[in-house]
């Protein structure tokens, strides 16, 4: 309203420039409207376009003015120019009404393009759940079934840490149908909630409001007499002006305070305990979600590299025959560090801790001035003995495994493994910019 009345008096530039900045942070800071920024610049946009068309500043009627015959008189203008401000009205009223018009576009280019933020992001949390959650209803059955055939893979060849990580995935995917429901039923009870506790929050948040008001006044006036004592034959009554304006105001925050509901504490418990709920089974069934897909995903990464891993075979029984050429100090330092370069390059392929480990160990008598060459040579037997249960595993997974993990991996790409995925697929970007176009009021959260 002020800028539409600006518009009669000031150019758009000044207005822009004035009006703008002071009242774009006030309302994009409002948990109760939740803006977005290029809902209010395209609202603002369509206000201040008015300022060319109404009178007596409008420039569009001063160029009018300009080409019109003399026989159209400039009162005729102003008149003639009343349906279009009209309809100029109208549009500001649509597209205050319905921020999708204005945010669907943008937020669709946004998550459709190349630079797309990923389905981890968190703004994107609350859309993709409902997604997700709209998803696991059509396809549960199939997501089950296909985490039981993976959990029915031979996984005992696996070192135990990583078929405990794969056991444990399986599980996780199906505990997120548990914190899914929990998110549904936590919605539910909030939407029950919120029209009884709605209207007390506000009214108690604008009591709030004016209470500190008033302290901060009284704070100011508190300081302001104490900076009385400093002035020489203050004027007659301002100490009592001021004392009877704190009193004033003391007297006030009591009256406000005083229309705090009484059981407003218990009230606002209540429904925070909904929004824990609500929270809580969120994080639970983000972090299910991750744990049901990253160790599958890392497994698979570890055995991309079993052709470089196999080819270091040579390398690492060439370290044995070679603890015998150490005869001095330059010899065992040169070995040393062969044995470092091999683990650095077993360890680019994602080896395991017992290879690296004593390979490690390998290196540690060559700190001693006379190195134990047979701990050497027992640390390089365990590498050896590590190598070859290592590329026993990895071959069998490589087998046997990875084509069941890459079908549970199929089953859950586009539902408890979509945050794993770098970008989301274009019919689930295209829903989620949908719903990221709606304004939310988060006001009853804070």
């Amino acid at each position: 309203a002020v800028i539409f009345l600006l518009g009669f008096f000031l150019d758009f530039i000044e207005i822009a420039v004035v009006v703008v900045p002071i009242v774009a942070p006030i309302l994009l800071m409002d948990p109760g409207a939740n803006i977005t920024a290029v809902w209010l610049g395209v609202m603002i946009g369509l206000n201040i376009q008015s300022s060319f068309l109404t009178p007596p500043f409008g420039f569009a009627l001063f160029y009018l003015r300009g080409v019109a015959p003399p026989s159209v008189k400039t009162t005729d203008i102003y008149k003639g120019v009343v349906p279009f401000i009209a309809l100029q009205l109208i549009a500001l009223g649509i597209v205050g009404s319905y921020p999708p018009l204005v945010n669907y576009l943008p937020s669709r280019i946004s998550l459709v393009g190349e630079n797309a933020p990923p389905p981890v992001n968190p703004l994107l949390q609350s859309c993709i759940e409902t997604w997700v959650m709209r998803e696991l209803d059509v396809d549960e059955a199939q997501i089950r079934a296909a985490v039981s055939e993976a959990q029915s893979l031979p996984l005992d060849a696996l070192p135990r840490n990583i078929r405990g990580d794969l056991s444990g995935a399986f599980e996780e995917a199906l505990a997120v149908f548990e914190h899914v429901d929990e998110i549904a039923a936590a919605r539910i009870e909030i939407d029950a909630a919120t029209p009884a506790y709605a209207p007390i929050h506000t009214e108690v948040r604008r009591l709030e409001r004016d209470i500190r008001k008033d302290e901060e006044r009284i704070e100011e006036l508190e300081d302001r007499v104490d900076d009385l004592r400093f002035i020489e034959n203050p004027a007659p009554g301002t100490r009592e002006a001021l004392e009877a304006e704190i009193a004033r105001l003391e007297a006030e925050m009591e009256t406000l305070a005083a229309e705090i509901p009484a059981d407003w504490d218990d009230t606002y418990a209540a429904f925070a305990t909904l929004l824990r709920a609500e929270q809580n089974a969120g994080r639970a069934y983000r972090r299910s979600s991750d744990e049901a897909v990253e160790p599958v995903l890392e497994f698979i990464a570890v055995l991309e590299f079993n052709d470089a891993f196999v080819a270091l075979e040579g390398d690492l029984r060439a370290l044995t025959a070679a603890v015998d050429g150490v005869v001095d100090e330059a010899t065992g330092d040169a070995l040393s560090d062969r044995i470092r370069d091999v683990r650095s390059a077993f360890s680019d392929t994602e080896a395991g801790r017992d290879l690296t480990g004593a390979l490690r160990d390998a290196t540690r008598p060559f700190r001693d001035d006379t190195p134990d060459l047979a701990a050497v040579r027992a640390s390089l037997a365990e590498a050896e003995a590590a190598f070859e249960e290592e590329r026993a595993w990895r071959e069998a997974g490589a087998a046997e495994i990875v084509p069941g993990l890459r079908t549970y991996l199929a089953a859950l790409d586009r539902t408890i493994g979509l945050r794993q995925k770098p970008q989301m697929p274009r019919d689930v970007a295209l829903d989620v910019a949908a719903c990221q176009a709606n304004h939310r009021d988060i006001s009853l959260y804070f």
